[in-house]
């Protein structure tokens, strides 16, 4: 009995181990990640920067680099998918969103925190790395996990301003994707950064003023050129013959 006990008890430490290790490789390269991009970071700094013992630890529990990125991508798209439901679930609660700012709250500024094990935040900066230099990875991953609560957040903003022609808030919805990322990240930097007297982030609330920003993004006024250059864009991709199916907004995004 009791050397099963310590037996049990043995096995539990290094289950704990092996969780503690493969975890501190994680955050260790999310954060290199987001510090240098993912392409000037090799595996050696990564084991090296997370005190992993054994030289191939990241291959032994990621198989890979590649791997690894993935992995971390798939964490941060399901805790994002995770935070944006809770926030649609209470805004349905109180009969659904009542004006476009309402979704982009959601989108920016999450009721429920994402990736609480890293020290300062880390998301944003991975995410735009990955985006800048492996894009069709970011593709292939949100189609295999349906993204289906990105894809309702954007429909909800197409429905409140479906006055906006089609074509045009569909180009407004990829640069609010990408306006997004781009200034989240540059607030983590800000965050990350030991020197927290810039004026620029605590004049003001800086996550509000990314929402205002954002919506705004999506709400501007519709010049007649804007128009016109729309409907030009129309004509001309129905004269163009295309093998494949059309894509998605979401897909449009990370083209």
């Amino acid at each position: 009995m009791a050397k099963d006990t310590l037996g049990r008890a043995r096995k539990s430490r290094e289950n704990n181990s092996e969780m503690n290790t493969k975890n501190r490789i994680k955050v260790t390269a999310r954060r290199l990640f987001a510090e240098r991009g993912v392409e000037a970071v090799t595996v050696r700094e990564i084991i090296s920067a997370a005190g992993a013992k054994n030289g191939g630890s990241l291959n032994y529990y990621f198989g890979s680099k590649d791997a690894l990125i993935e992995e971390l991508l798939t964490e941060i798209f399901r805790e994002m998918s995770d935070a944006w439901l809770v926030g649609l679930s209470d805004i349905d609660k109180k009969g659904g969103p009542k004006n476009v700012r309402d979704i982009v709250s959601i989108v920016i500024d999450p009721p429920t925190p994402i990736l609480v094990s890293d020290k300062s935040p880390t998301a944003s900066r991975f995410l735009a790395s990955v985006l800048s230099t492996r894009r069709q990875v970011v593709r292939d991953l949100i189609d295999r996990m349906h993204f289906s609560v990105f894809t309702r957040l954007l429909s909800y903003i197409q429905e409140l301003r479906n006055d906006i022609p089609p074509e045009i808030m569909r180009q407004r919805l990829i640069f609010f994707a990408w306006y997004t990322v781009s200034a989240l990240g540059a607030y983590e930097g800000f965050q990350a950064n030991a020197r927290r007297n810039s004026s620029i982030w605590t004049d003001y609330d800086p996550l509000q003023n990314i929402i205002d920003t954002g919506a705004g993004l999506i709400e501007a006024e519709v010049t007649p050129s804007s128009k016109k250059r729309s409907l030009y864009s129309s004509q001309k991709s129905k004269n163009v013959k295309r093998g494949n199916k059309k894509s998605s907004l979401v897909d449009e995004i990370f083209l």
